[in-house]
């Protein structure tokens, strides 16, 4: 073995004991960051441990379904979605089996059917729990962990995101629309996968597959904006700005796998992304608003992306009545 695979198989090994360890309560975030800054391949070797954990948690529902259904097997389906044995001589604990599963654990399938009255069905997920959702019209959504979602309107589905996020994918079909309500904006598909996020002022629509068209409520069609794959619009009605960047489209609805993974992204976007899971508001210090970040966070219950944040950046952590605030290290 030469020294440039040893060192790489080191850093994996490294990686992955690292990962292992990020819900534990005696993390050591100072040690973590110094890890991952003495050697870009530190860095590297992290993000790939981290996305495919993120990976084996999203296939675990289905390898536990493909699980032969004996008696040998049979106490198997009241213990997690994979075993626990298997995983025992791994050098990390998959994340399906720990607190960082919470997308294999709290799944739940439902089935919105059509109603005589139309009445709307709500939905409200806690903090370690997802849900994914069929409606009338076959489409999917699949609700991210913190939100409250309504759904009425039968085959021409209307949904109201009140607080939260969820993904869709939608059958085309030109003899209905599927239409998402999210802080004020009116989100319709043309046919595609796509991602809504409301939360704490905050509307962003970022599309995979296809395109939507994104209005204000009550807006005419020459205020819509039009988005295609690997577009996303950010909105925060506060300060009136709207803006579109390019993504990647396989990191869209990236919660989904139980990560939040991003490429050169403004610090203010993703701290908005972390108060959707962090039980305190977040707030980012004029000293650090042009910090950029790329990599992966793993969200578990949410506690514990502000320390892993704060493990890569040269940012420093203040909690002030409640409200976390994020500035530049050194700064005041």
């Amino acid at each position: 073995m030469t020294d440039t695979h040893a060192a790489t198989d080191s850093a994996v090994e490294a990686a992955a004991t690292w990962h292992s360890r990020l819900d534990a309560p005696d993390m050591d975030w100072d040690r973590f960051g110094e890890w991952l800054a003495a050697d870009p391949a530190h860095r590297n070797a992290y993000d790939s441990i981290a996305s495919l954990d993120a990976e084996f948690v999203a296939a675990a529902p289905a390898i536990a379904a493909r699980l032969p259904a004996n008696d040998d097997n049979a106490d198997i389906a009241d213990q997690d979605v994979v075993p626990r044995a298997a995983a025992r001589g791994r050098r990390w604990q998959w994340a399906a089996l720990g607190s960082s599963g919470a997308l294999a654990a709290g799944l739940a399938l439902m089935l919105v059917a059509p109603s005589g009255d139309d009445a709307a069905q709500a939905y409200e997920t806690g903090r370690s729990e997802t849900r994914s959702v069929t409606l009338a019209d076959g489409s999917r959504m699949q609700i991210d962990r913190g939100s409250r979602v309504s759904v009425s309107g039968g085959g021409s589905p209307v949904i109201e995101i009140a607080q939260g996020a969820a993904n869709f994918a939608v059958r085309h079909d030109p003899s209905r629309v599927l239409m998402v309500r999210a802080g004020g904006y009116e989100v319709r598909d043309l046919g595609t996968t796509f991602d809504v996020v409301s939360a704490r002022g905050r509307v962003a629509v970022t599309v995979a597959e296809g395109m939507v068209s994104v209005t204000p409520v009550g807006g005419t069609p020459s205020d819509a904006t039009t988005l295609h794959a690997g577009q996303n619009l950010d909105i925060t009605q506060d300060k009136q700005i709207a803006e579109r960047r390019k993504v990647d489209p396989a990191r869209v609805s990236d919660w989904t796998d139980g990560r939040l993974d991003y490429d050169g992204a403004p610090l203010p976007l993703v701290a908005a992304d972390i108060a959707r899971y962090a039980d305190s508001p977040l707030t980012v210090d004029a000293s650090a608003a042009n910090l950029r970040f790329s990599g992966v966070l793993t969200i578990g219950d949410g506690s514990r992306l502000v320390d892993q944040l704060q493990a890569v950046l040269p940012i420093r952590v203040r909690r002030v009545a409640g409200v976390v605030h994020l500035g530049a290290a050194g700064g005041r």
